[in-house]
C-alpha cells in the first residue's frame, strides 16, 4: 500500500498564493526537504536536478544502442535534420533548463503557475470526489502539489499517482509533496514513460475515475499528428471513465516569443548547444576541433504552424563517419519545437481521437482544459440538461411566443442526437415530433422554415422524461461497444447541438423568472416594496454618454485584409456556416467603443424616449416594437417606475448592474447607436479588431460576456456546402433576416468558444444574450 502522509509542514498557501512568493520559496525549501527524507528514508534525492521537468524525459544512458540509433536516423536524413528534444535532457540541460524557468523572458513557467493560483478553486470543481490523480511526467512535482492541496481542501482526501521515466525525479516528487501538501494524501509512483505507466495504472485500479494531468505544455514539444496520435494511445490506455487537464501555451506576438527562447543572457542557447553535445555523447564522437562544433544558435517563429523552432546551423560542417553522419556546411539541424495553441487547435487535437472540451481556463499567454472522453462528456452534457429542467415547475409553459414549450426542448435534443447518430434505423413516430424546433418570422409568424407539424397536445412529463431515458441509455451502449469508434464528429456534433439548446433554455428560463418577478411585485403595493430597490441614482446625461462613447474612449482600427471562417484541417468540428475560409478586407479606417453600452448608458436610451422617436428605428422595426407595446428590453421589468434587470440566475435593480452590458435586439442596437451617430459594426469589422491585437483587453471583452451583434446578414461564406448530416441547419436561415452575432455570452459552453463559431438571430428578436458597441 502507498504511505498516507499527513504533513507536518506548512502549506503553500502559508507561502503566499503568488507565483514569485512560491518559486523563492521553493529554493528554501529544499534543504529542508533534503534533511526530511534523509531522516525518514536513508536516501539522498536528486534534489539538484532539474526541479520541473516539463517533458517528464529523463536523462538518457549514454550507452544506450536505441538512443544511439534514434539519433542516427535524425541526423543522417537528406533534409530536415533533428535531434530528438528528449536528449536536451542530460544532467547539465536540466540544470540549464532550471535556470531558464526563472528568467524574466520565460514567461510560460510562471504563466502556468498564475493560471492555476487564479483558478484553481474552479478547476477542482471540474475533479470529481474520488477520482485518482495520475500526473504526466510528474518531475519534481512543485506544481502539482497546489493542485493536490486545493482537492484535499475540497474533498479532505486525494489520490496521486505520478507517472516519470526517471526515478531520481519521482524521489524528488515523493520528497516534495511531503513538504508541500497538507492532509490526507496516498502517493503511488510509477518509474515508466507516459502510455506504459497508464496501462499500468489501469490495471491496478481498473474501475476508478481518473484524471490524468499533463502539465508544462508538454503536448507542444511534438507535432500536431504525433499530438493526435498520443491522445489516441492515452484512451486507448484508460479504456474509458477518464478525463485530462491538459495544460498548454498559446499563441502570442512574435517578439513575446523570440524574447523567451531567444533570451539576452543566452541561457537557452546554451541549453540547446547542450543538448547537440549529449547526443554526440552517446554516439561516442568527441569533436576533434573547436570549429567542428562551431554552430550558430538560430530562433525561427513559424507562423503557419504556430511554433517556435530552435536550430543549430553548421557553418563549417560536421561529419560524424563511423554512424555514417554528414552535416553539410550551412545546413540546419533542428533540436526543439514548443508549439503554441489557439482555442481551435487544442479542440481539433484532442476531439479528433474521442476527447472533448468540458471547461477551459485562459488568461493571456496561457491555458488549460478539461477534457473528457466521450463517454464522460456526453453523460456530463446530459446531467447538465437535466440541472436545467430541475429549475423549471411547469415545463408546459411557453416563455417566448416564438418558441415551443420547455417540454419540447427535453424531448428534442435526445430525438435530434439519436436521428443522427443512428441515421440508419428507422424513425418513431416520436423521433418525428421532437426533431426540430421552430423560428417562425417575427414579423410575420405565418412564414416558418420546414418543422414537424405541432402536436395539439405534447406528451405528457413522465413519457417525454421515459423517451429521453430510453434514447441516453441507447446512445450508452452504442458508445461502450465501440459503435462510433472513429466517426467522432458525430458525436461533437449531438454534443455541440445539445450545449446551444442548454444557452436557448438558459434565457428562456430568465423570461419565465421575468414573469414570474413582474406577478409577485404586482401583488406588492408601492409602500411594500423594498427601499433598497429604489435607486437615488440620478440617470446619466446624453451628453455623458455621449463623451462616455465617443472618438476619445474609442479604439482606432486601421483598415485591413481579414480571414473570415476557419480552414477545417486546422480546427475541430465547425457547423457549415464556419468554412470555407473568405479572404475580405475593411475599406477604411474606424473607431469602436472600448466597451459594450451597458445598461446605464441604454437606460437614459430608455428615459429619453428612444423607443418613441421613429427616427431612430427601421420602419418595419418601429412599427412591430409599437404594435408590441416594447418600450425597454426584454431583460428589464417596469416595476413602480423602476427598472429591474433579470440574468440568467439573478434579479437586480438596474443601478446595481449599470455597468454591466446590456443585451438587446439588433434593432434596439441600431437605434441606440443612430441616437448617438454611430452604428453597429460588421462580422468584418469584428473580425478585423481581434486581428489587430489577440491579446488587448478589447478583444477578451468582445469574445466574452455577451454574444456581439454585427451589421452582416447571416450568409454563407463563397463556396459554402451544406453538412450532409444536417444540410437545412444554416441554408434555412439564408433570408436577409438573420444577422450574424460572434463571440459568447455568460452562459455559452467553452467548447462552442471559438473565434469562427457564428450565432445567428432575427434582428428584432429581443431575448438573446446579446450585447452590442458602438461604431464610426
Amino acid at each position: 500500500m502507498p504511505p498516507v502522509w499527513d504533513a507536518e509542514v506548512p502549506s503553500p498557501y502559508e507561502y503566499g498564493r503568488q507565483s514569485g512568493e512560491l518559486l523563492d520559496s521553493i529554493a528554501d525549501l529544499k534543504s529542508q526537504l533534503q534533511s526530511k527524507y534523509v531522516e525518514q528514508n536513508g536516501v539522498v534525492s536528486s534534489l539538484n536536478e532539474q526541479s520541473q521537468h516539463e517533458n517528464g524525459t529523463t536523462d538518457p544512458d549514454d550507452n544506450d544502442i536505441g538512443l544511439q540509433e534514434i539519433i542516427v536516423d535524425g541526423l543522417c536524413r537528406t533534409s530536415d535534420k533533428e535531434v530528438p528534444y528528449r536528449f536536451l535532457y542530460d544532467d547539465r540541460g536540466s540544470e540549464l533548463y532550471e535556470s531558464i524557468t526563472q528568467l524574466e523572458e520565460y514567461y510560460p513557467f510562471r504563466a502556468e503557475i498564475d493560471l492555476l493560483n487564479e483558478f484553481v478553486e474552479d478547476i477542482t470543481n471540474h475533479i470529481p470526489d474520488g477520482s485518482l490523480i495520475v500526473e504526466l511526467g510528474c518531475g519534481s512535482a512543485v506544481k502539482t502539489a497546489h493542485l493536490l492541496n486545493a482537492l484535499i481542501a475540497r474533498h479532505g482526501r486525494c489520490r496521486f499517482v505520478g507517472i516519470d521515466v526517471s526515478e531520481s525525479f519521482l524521489n524528488e516528487a515523493r520528497c516534495n509533496l511531503m513538504l508541500l501538501v497538507q492532509g490526507h494524501l496516498t502517493v503511488d509512483l510509477v518509474p515508466a514513460d507516459y502510455i506504459g505507466g497508464l496501462a499500468q495504472v489501469r490495471a491496478k485500479y481498473p474501475n476508478e475515475s481518473l484524471c490524468v494531468v499533463w502539465l508544462g505544455s508538454g503536448v507542444g514539444n511534438v507535432s500536431q499528428k504525433d499530438a493526435i496520435h498520443f491522445f489516441g494511445d492515452i484512451l486507448d490506455a484508460v479504456k474509458s471513465r477518464c478525463r485530462l487537464f491538459l495544460c498548454t501555451d498559446m499563441w502570442k506576438k512574435e517578439e513575446i516569443l523570440r524574447d523567451a527562447y531567444q533570451d539576452k543572457h543566452g541561457v537557452t542557447e546554451a541549453f540547446i548547444r547542450n543538448g547537440m553535445s549529449h547526443a554526440l555523447r552517446i554516439l561516442g564522437h568527441e569533436a576533434s576541433t573547436a570549429e567542428e562544433l562551431s554552430s550558430v544558435y538560430e530562433v525561427d517563429i513559424n507562423k503557419q504552424l504556430k511554433q517556435v523552432e530552435m536550430y543549430l546551423r553548421f557553418p563549417q560542417g560536421l561529419a560524424v563517419p563511423e554512424h555514417g553522419i554528414h552535416i553539410r556546411p550551412g545546413e540546419r539541424v533542428l533540436m526543439e519545437i514548443s508549439r503554441k495553441f489557439t482555442r481551435e487547435s487544442i479542440q481539433k487535437m484532442t476531439e479528433n481521437v474521442g476527447f472533448h472540451l468540458q471547461s477551459a481556463w485562459h488568461n493571456q499567454t496561457y491555458g488549460c482544459q478539461m477534457l473528457l472522453d466521450e463517454a464522460e462528456a456526453i453523460t456530463q452534457c446530459w446531467q447538465d440538461t437535466d440541472v436545467l429542467f430541475e429549475g423549471i415547475l411547469d415545463w408546459s409553459l411557453k416563455p417566448i411566443d416564438t418558441r415551443h414549450p420547455f417540454c419540447f426542448y427535453y424531448g428534442h435534443l435526445a430525438a435530434f442526437a439519436k436521428l443522427k447518430l443512428f441515421a440508419d434505423e428507422p424513425a418513431e413516430d416520436i423521433d418525428i415530433m421532437f426533431s426540430r424546433g421552430m423560428d417562425p418570422l417575427i414579423l410575420d409568424p405565418s412564414q416558418c422554415h420546414s418543422r414537424p407539424e405541432t402536436p395539439a397536445e405534447w406528451p405528457s412529463r413522465d413519457q417525454i422524461v421515459a423517451y429521453v431515458s430510453a434514447t441516453r441509455k441507447k446512445i450508452l451502449k452504442a458508445l461502450h461497444a465501440g459503435q462510433f469508434k472513429g466517426n467522432h464528429k458525430l458525436i461533437t456534433f449531438a454534443l455541440e447541438h445539445e450545449r446551444m439548446h442548454q444557452e436557448t433554455l438558459s434565457y428562456m428560463m430568465t423570461q419565465d423568472r421575468k414573469a414570474a418577478f413582474e406577478k409577485t411585485m404586482a401583488a406588492v403595493t408601492a409602500a411594500q416594496l423594498p427601499p433598497t430597490h429604489i435607486s437615488s441614482i440620478d440617470p446619466p446625461s446624453t451628453m455623458s454618454i455621449i463623451n462616455a462613447l465617443a472618438k476619445s474612449k474609442m479604439v482606432t482600427i486601421e483598415a485591413g485584409p481579414v480571414v473570415l471562417g476557419s480552414d477545417p484541417k486546422e480546427t475541430g468540428f465547425m457547423w457549415d456556416n464556419e468554412y470555407p475560409q473568405f479572404c475580405t478586407s475593411t475599406s477604411s479606417t474606424f473607431w469602436v467603443s472600448s466597451r459594450p453600452v451597458s445598461v446605464g448608458d441604454f437606460h437614459r436610451f430608455v428615459k429619453e424616449g428612444g423607443y418613441e422617436n421613429e427616427k431612430l428605428w427601421d420602419a418595419e422595426d418601429f412599427a412591430h416594437f409599437q404594435e408590441k407595446g416594447y418600450k425597454y428590453p426584454a431583460t428589464w421589468s417596469l416595476v413602480e417606475k423602476e427598472f429591474f434587470v433579470h440574468e440568467f440566475q439573478s434579479t437586480n435593480h438596474w443601478s446595481k448592474v449599470a455597468n454591466q452590458p446590456v443585451f438587446v435586439s439588433l434593432s434596439e442596437a441600431e437605434a441606440f447607436c443612430k441616437w448617438l451617430g454611430c452604428r453597429v459594426f460588421s462580422e468584418a469589422e469584428y473580425q478585423r479588431v481581434l486581428d489587430v491585437d489577440p491579446a488587448a483587453e478589447l478583444v477578451l471583452q468582445m469574445r466574452a460576456g455577451g454574444y456581439e451583434w454585427t451589421s452582416t446578414p447571416f450568409q454563407g461564406f463563397p463556396g459554402f456546402e451544406p453538412m450532409s448530416e444536417y444540410p437545412e441547419y444554416s441554408a434555412d436561415f439564408f433570408d436577409g433576416k438573420h444577422f450574424v452575432l460572434k463571440g459568447s455570452s455568460p452562459v455559452t459552453h467553452p467548447s462552442l468558444k471559438r473565434d469562427s463559431f457564428r450565432n445567428y438571430y432575427q434582428k428584432q428578436y429581443r431575448y438573446a444574450f446579446a450585447k452590442f458597441r458602438c461604431c464610426r
